[in-house]
């Protein structure tokens, strides 16, 4: 029977020490249905609001597309012209070597560019692919209550990246380094000259999709250190 007493004894005296405040600790982390509700509401319009921005973004590339086709189009022309002066200009070589070798190492360059261009956009409708993918999730994380803020900012620059480098890739496909032949005598120096500027050309285009894709890749870092916002806990005084 001792022992019994002795244990109830210890029991009435700890609750005769019993403290509320502790128990309302808990609460202190709990939001209140108000909190909650305003964290909705700022996501939706959150939501809304980048859709917007989303939407008018789309209409500035498909306006940008719509120039670079007009452009692409005054280029094709001028090209053409210049592509059949340049082959008058070939009959006019009288050694056969040296024709036969010219048209090759044109017809060896207007390929180059063809399939490097290719390459590039091809490359760049897959970062395309990447960040719209990324864009997906963000909604969706949006929708959760996180702050995604910092990201689609880097979404947006990667887009207007992306779209520098196209405009920038189609132009040099559409280009043309067709000789220009004065003098038998100097063909070699202008065989040169051309290759180089092709060579510079496809340089700057690589640049482009190099920008153009440490754009997505930060984009996709800063994805991955998004936090949940949680409403500013009420504090319960004891």
């Amino acid at each position: 029977m001792k022992p019994k007493i002795t244990l109830l004894l210890i029991l009435s005296s700890s609750l005769l020490f019993f403290r509320p405040s502790l128990v309302k600790s808990e609460s202190e982390t709990i939001p209140t249905t108000g909190e909650v509700q305003n964290v909705r509401q700022n996501v939706r319009k959150n939501i809304l609001e980048q859709k917007e921005r989303r939407e008018t973004f789309q209409e500035k590339l498909q306006s940008e597309k719509e120039e670079r086709k007009m452009k692409m189009e005054e280029m094709k022309k001028s090209l053409k012209e210049k592509r059949e002066a340049f082959k008058i200009k070939t009959q006019t070589i009288k050694d056969e070597r040296k024709k036969q070798l010219t048209e090759k190492i044109d017809n060896r360059m207007s390929t180059v560019n063809k399939n490097q261009t290719a390459r590039m956009v091809k490359a760049l409708e897959k970062l395309t692919e990447h960040i719209d993918k990324l864009e997906e999730r963000i909604t969706k994380a949006k929708e959760e209550g996180i702050d995604v803020s910092s990201v689609e900012t880097l979404i947006t620059t990667a887009k207007i990246t992306i779209s520098a480098a196209l405009a920038i890739i189609e132009e040099q496909a559409a280009k043309d380094y067709a000789f220009t032949i004065t003098d038998e005598k100097n063909l070699g120096q202008s065989v040169k000259a051309s290759y180089d500027t092709l060579s510079q050309d496809l340089k700057n285009a690589q640049e482009s999709l190099v920008k153009a894709k440490e754009a997505v890749v930060a984009a996709y870092k800063a994805a991955g250190t998004l936090e949940k916002i949680t409403p500013t806990p009420t504090v319960v005084t004891p």
